[in-house]
């Protein structure tokens, strides 16, 4: 019934059949006919952003004239920072999600109020949280969204949530309604100066073009993380090429442990790029391997093969 702990359906449920009787109204509101600015709430992880970057190239085909405005965590705006179909990124790190050092400060309230003063035409909630769900409520423009986590009742249209299919294309039903083309491509879009960091970081550890290979052990939940004896395996097979471990700057320290003795065929670049740079990086190596994290979707977008070990998500969900 819900994408929750069952202990908490019946509390949502009561919550649910309440709320729809006080809010029945936004049922019967439509669509506006001209649509001249749209917001997508995406508040959840890079690789959740880099999935949702098909949406935002399918509105910019379907409405080149429309402003795309995105709201998301500070750790996944660099992903669509140089992105043509975003005219606008505002940045927010709720505190019910993971909290990271460079988190913005903004609160709830002070966010919904910045929102409220833009005027959307339609707000695409794209993950289903009712604490999403109210913040898009609160902008008091057209919402279309999900209600598999609860306050349903606050969107003005609400989408079936499946959950077998693919991330990419669980986005675009949000905007297929209203959209005649459709692009499921992702795209990263790099800039000058994260080419020219990648030259340098190839340069001095000697990189090749499709001769080296990274592996990026950890993601942000530990369940899916590679274990070292699964490091240590994956290395002993592609001994032959230059291995980079990668990972933030907190996972440096973890990470050092799979650089040994004398070995200069394999470097750790832990916390030592930024996401676009890291993109090129991607872009240049022959192989990811990683569990189910950014990189992995990092990899698919710029072409790069990749080796996903999945534990606790779903291939067809998650993967590719």
């Amino acid at each position: 019934m819900y994408i929750t702990r069952k202990i908490y359906w019946p509390i949502l449920a009561l919550l649910d059949v309440v709320g729809s009787i006080i809010f029945f109204w936004k049922k019967f509101k439509r669509p506006p006919k001209t649509i001249k600015k749209v917001l997508f709430i995406r508040l959840e992880h890079i690789g959740d952003m880099i999935m949702s970057t098909p949406s935002f190239e399918t509105w910019k085909i379907n409405y080149p004239d429309c402003k795309v405005h995105v709201l998301c965590k500070t750790v996944s705006k660099p992903v669509i920072e140089t992105n043509p179909n975003v005219d606008k990124i505002i940045t927010y790190d709720p505190s019910w999600m993971i909290r990271r050092e460079n988190d913005s400060k903004n609160s709830f309230w002070k966010v919904a109020r910045e929102l409220k003063k833009e005027n959307y035409d339609i707000v695409f909630e794209m993950h289903g949280d009712p604490r999403n769900n109210l913040l898009a409520f609160m902008t008091g423009s057209y919402i279309v969204g999900y209600g598999c986590r609860g306050a349903g009742f606050l969107l003005n249209r609400t989408e079936k949530y499946n959950k077998d299919i693919h991330s990419i294309k669980r986005n675009l039903e949000l905007i297929k309604p209203y959209c005649k083309k459709i692009t499921e491509k992702m795209r990263i879009y790099t800039d000058k100066d994260s080419i020219r960091r990648c030259k340098a970081i190839m340069k001095k550890y000697g990189l090749l073009k499709n001769k080296f290979i990274i592996i990026n052990p950890r993601s942000g939940r530990r369940e899916k993380n590679l274990e070292p004896d699964e490091i240590n395996a994956f290395m002993k097979k592609y001994k032959n090429y230059k291995i980079l471990i990668s990972g933030s700057m907190s996972e440096r320290e973890y990470n050092n442990q799979f650089v040994k003795g004398e070995e200069k065929n394999i470097i750790n670049i832990s916390g030592k790029t930024d996401l676009l740079t890291l993109t090129e990086i991607v872009k240049n190596a022959t192989l990811v391997i990683a569990p189910d994290t950014g990189i992995v979707h990092i990899a698919k977008a710029v072409g790069t093969k990749c080796e996903t070990v999945y534990k606790t998500t779903d291939k067809k969900v998650w993967g590719y």
